[in-house]
């Protein structure tokens, strides 16, 4: 059963507060107007109006030229629209100014991973992992866990999962992720545990359905068994998942 890396995400929020990391270079009041454009382009960015977040980071970098705050989210600007040369030379260059930028290389990462440039990405995933400050580390072990799952590395994958989630408990994705390879692995008692844990946390899909009815029945609750397969044939007929339902009978 496929990963849905569509999971992997990118994270917009974390460009907030200007360009602290360069007050050294430019004034408090230079700092203050390039934060606000950043917080304007923010704006834009989560409206869904990626175009007009381009002339308040272009103003933003008159003013703060050598900003990693700046480059950074012009990187995923560009990223989100498509223009991968020029989002990678912005990763590049918000790197070169400050290269401890937790925050842009996890982004970093999710570029290269959506570029299917697994080795580089978990490079950065992992850069901003080891960052004891960051207050995302659990998404970059997540991420992780993601690229080395996608690499057929599930044990070093269950590694970041279960560091991933000894951080942040609410993770659905290394929930869901961990609970696959426990399965996989023949865990069955512990896979239900997290199982049952992300199905209390999100919404369900096919995949998760049958791993739900799979792990049911490898735990010997038919009724939660019965249930899931409902849901699986009610929510997802056409899917590959029912299919393979039904193929080993219901219950």
């Amino acid at each position: 059963m496929a990963l849905n890396w569509g999971l992997l995400l990118v994270v917009i929020g974390v460009l907030l507060v200007g360009c602290s990391n360069n007050s050294k270079h430019y004034s408090e009041g230079q700092d203050q107007a390039a934060g606000n454009y950043l917080n304007l382009a923010k704006g834009y960015i989560e409206e869904g109006y990626v175009e007009k977040a381009l002339k308040p980071l272009q103003r933003a970098l008159k003013i703060t030229p050598r900003s990693s705050d700046v480059y950074g989210m012009l990187a995923l600007v560009y990223q989100l629209g498509g223009e991968n040369k020029e989002a990678e030379k912005a990763f590049k260059k918000a790197l070169n100014y400050n290269s401890d930028a937790a925050d842009v290389q996890n982004n970093y990462g999710a570029f290269l991973f959506s570029q299917e440039r697994f080795d580089e990405a978990y490079k950065y995933f992992s850069q901003a992992a080891n960052n004891l400050f960051y207050d995302k580390r659990s998404r970059a072990y997540e991420n992780m866990g993601i690229v080395a799952q996608k690499q057929n590395r599930n044990e070093r994958a269950k590694y970041h999962f279960i560091k991933a989630l000894k951080l942040n408990g609410k993770l659905i994705t290394a929930r869901l992720e961990l609970a696959y390879i426990l399965h996989q692995h023949g865990e069955y008692r512990s896979a239900w545990s997290h199982y049952l844990i992300f199905a209390k946390q999100s919404d369900q899909n096919s995949r998760s359905l049958w791993l739900g009815v799979q792990l049911a029945r490898k735990n010997a609750d038919r009724n939660a068994a019965a249930s899931y397969g409902l849901q699986l044939e009610k929510m997802y007929p056409q899917s590959k998942e029912y299919r393979e339902y039904r193929s080993q009978g219901r219950e």
